[in-house]
């Protein structure tokens, strides 16, 4: 599919899913979640765990779901094209996102990878560095990885929020891969960082306040991994998503500072000019974390298409509770013309 010839996409919700917070809290509330383990129970327990050589040392995994051989489908067209679901940041590959994605494509014909990040899922162990948000180049080993273990003739990429911004810069870096890349689908994807860290902070308290506690949570995992780091003091005394920024990036991520960090995966400027694989952004103009001014400050190569839709708020897009996302529906059609 030319990137000119995005799929369109129908969304409608209505009530209490109008209010952009009320989609996102939702959209990854205790419900959403019990719907999704308890109507996707077949995918999630017959995923296999795959641990993955990234290169330099680096470990990733995540979670692969294979159709039968013998399964018949009524998708036939989809049977061979394998879809990478890249999660957010402080997510994982059984995010709800991840899951409903992964789970809507897998009933459409499609196998799925949901990859996790480094010390995401569980991984904390895997590798001794911590995560931060340059880390591209592993991410790039690990699509490569799971290309050359796999035999199949189209390779799609789904990212999300964070995930979305490293698909899109794994999308500019396909001519590292072991093969290209069909199609590549980036959901409200950040865009620039210290845009999207000034929304947090100033936009609804509970934002900022989940994702420190998240972020907290995984540190404290990772000492537990590695209890010769020696961070665990100073961490009980720092609350906010600044004071960890201000912490953490000049003494554990090879930046002088956050503003030099935040630029290693800004996206705004000539960063995407280079894009040769049909690539996709999915935004909503109520997201409360992505700054809709954003998408006017980046390159627009032929290649890359933009649909922003007025709702939808950050990732979520839900119509329902215990149906698909809007989200996921498009990401079958986008995938299934690629």
């Amino acid at each position: 599919m030319p990137a000119n010839d995005s799929p369109t996409i129908d969304f409608n919700p209505r009530g209490i899913l109008r209010n952009a917070h009320a989609q996102v809290i939702l959209a990854t509330s205790g419900l959403r979640k019990a719907f999704l383990k308890r109507t996707h129970k077949s995918y999630l327990s017959t995923a296999q765990w795959l641990e993955l050589d990234a290169g330099n040392g680096v470990t990733l995994a995540g979670e692969l779901n294979t159709a039968p051989a013998t399964a018949s489908s009524s998708h036939p067209a989809h049977k061979n094209t394998l879809v990478i679901v890249l999660h957010g940041w402080e997510g994982s590959s059984q995010s709800a996102y991840a899951t409903s994605a992964g789970s809507t494509l897998f009933d459409n014909g499609f196998d799925t990878f949901r990859l996790n990040f480094r010390d995401h899922g569980d991984t904390y162990h895997l590798n001794r560095g911590i995560f931060n948000s340059s880390l591209i180049d592993e991410v790039v080993g690990a699509v490569k990885a799971i290309q050359q273990q796999t035999d199949y003739d189209k390779y799609c990429l789904m990212g999300f929020s964070l995930g979305g911004n490293f698909a899109l810069r794994v999308a500019v870096r396909e001519q590292h891969l072991a093969k290209p890349l069909a199609g590549v689908l980036a959901v409200c994807p950040v865009l620039d960082p210290a845009h999207t860290m000034m929304a947090l902070n100033r936009g609804a308290f509970f934002y900022g306040r989940y994702f420190a506690h998240k972020w907290k949570r995984s540190l404290t995992a990772k000492l537990a991994a590695f209890p010769d780091y020696k961070y665990g003091k100073d961490l009980k005394s720092i609350h906010t998503l600044d004071e960890l920024n201000n912490y953490f990036i000049p003494r554990y991520t090879g930046f002088n500072s956050v503003s030099e960090y935040f630029k290693s995966y800004t996206l705004t400027g000539q960063k995407l000019a280079f894009l040769n694989c049909p690539s996709y952004i999915l935004a909503a103009g109520d997201d409360p974390i992505i700054p809709a001014s954003d998408f006017q400050k980046i390159a627009k190569p032929a290649n890359l298409h933009i649909t922003v839709t007025q709702q939808g708020s950050h990732c979520a897009y839900l119509e329902n509770l215990h149906k698909p996302s809007a989200a996921d529906k498009y990401a079958v059609k986008l995938f299934g013309a690629c």
